[in-house]
């Protein structure tokens, strides 16, 4: 009965988001990098004995296409250590603002890769973001982007169509990009050439009532009781709720899915619902902004024996992470058929 209720609640107004919080969602920590209180939306590697989050920033809100991508080291603890660095993603040459968004970092061998959102246009329009995939190094101490790549060139790519929330994982010691979760078609990048050649396409049964499913957190394997991988992914519908003040606004809803490790990579598993805590959706409604919104975005995450630690930012001015019972929310998930 609980899982036909969330499927209905869409038509009610004033739904009280936090009312039934999943129970394998054991805590939650704020973590606030300084100098920069309204960094959000990030992603996290291991990195040595620490571990390496990105972060997006706009340090003007009424200019809200101006956007960076930050790195900074955490302890074991995730807290902030060291300083954090702005990264460059223009030529000292280019006169184009940054309008680098949501970053997710994945190594590869021992590379460490970093995919995210740009427009480098001199006109602004939504349909100049593309994907850009750069390598990140560190010298002990800085970090540099090494020639981001712009994504141009892909089966269904559309000159109209903003382009952002690619899923990476690696295959075989190979960066590959789901374009998209439903269906699942995933590009495996020519580097040096700006293409993307598909090399699967799935089509599950896939129930979700929450907006279309986009890709968020990388896809990573171990973590799965067999040999799959797992994403966490997004959606948002507009909708009233208690925590929008009975206004129709736009919602985020966040759940996870898994898909073979084996090409074609098909869809096995999925959250029934949207993964709800406590303090998800209550908090702050920062102004100014560009519009009203309740979000929240994870964009990366870490495991080990247990427990599975969530990345992901609040009202886009917030940085939080999820501690999440591993067996409890694997055993969440339910199975999804393949039907071409």
């Amino acid at each position: 009965m609980k899982w036909i209720f969330f499927i209905a609640w869409p038509l009610f107004a004033n739904i009280d988001l936090e009312a039934d919080p999943d129970p394998f969602v054991l805590d939650l920590k704020r973590i606030e990098i300084p100098g920069f209180p309204h960094a959000f939306n990030p992603s996290v590697v291991r990195f040595d004995d620490k571990f390496l989050m990105s972060f997006r920033l706009i340090p003007d809100r009424k200019n809200s296409y101006v956007s960076f991508i930050g790195l900074v080291l955490l302890d074991q603890d995730f807290n902030v250590i060291g300083a954090p660095q702005i990264l460059r993603t223009r030529s000292p040459r280019s006169t184009v603002p940054s309008r680098a968004e949501d970053a997710r970092l994945i190594f590869v061998g021992q590379r460490l890769y970093m995919i995210y959102s740009d427009n480098d246009d001199p006109i602004l329009s939504g349909g100049g973001f593309r994907l850009f995939l750069a390598e990140v190094r560190c010298d002990g101490e800085i970090f540099t982007l090494m020639e981001p790549e712009k994504l141009t060139q892909y089966e269904g790519a559309d000159p109209k169509l903003r382009e952002k929330s690619w899923t990476p994982f690696v295959s075989d010691g190979a960066l590959l990009l789901a374009y998209s979760i439903s269906p699942h078609r995933v590009f495996a990048p020519l580097f040096g050439t700006g293409i993307c050649k598909t090399v699967a396409e799935t089509q599950g049964d896939m129930l979700w009532s929450w907006g279309k499913i986009r890709g968020s957190t990388p896809a990573l394997q171990g973590v799965a009781d067999r040999d799959e991988y797992l994403s966490f992914f997004h959606s948002s519908i507009r909708m009233q709720s208690l925590q929008s003040d009975g206004k129709n606004i736009l919602h985020y809803f966040f759940g996870a899915y898994t898909c073979s490790a084996e090409p074609p990579f098909h869809v096995t598993r999925i959250s029934p619902r949207p993964i709800y805590a406590k303090g998800f959706y209550s908090g702050t409604m920062y102004t100014p902004y560009w519009h009203p919104v309740r979000v929240i975005f994870p964009a990366g995450y870490i495991f080990d024996e247990t427990n599975i630690y969530l990345f992901y930012g609040r009202q886009d001015h917030e940085i939080w992470v999820a501690k999440i019972d591993r067996k409890g929310f694997m055993e969440s998930l339910i199975p999804v058929h393949t039907i071409q």
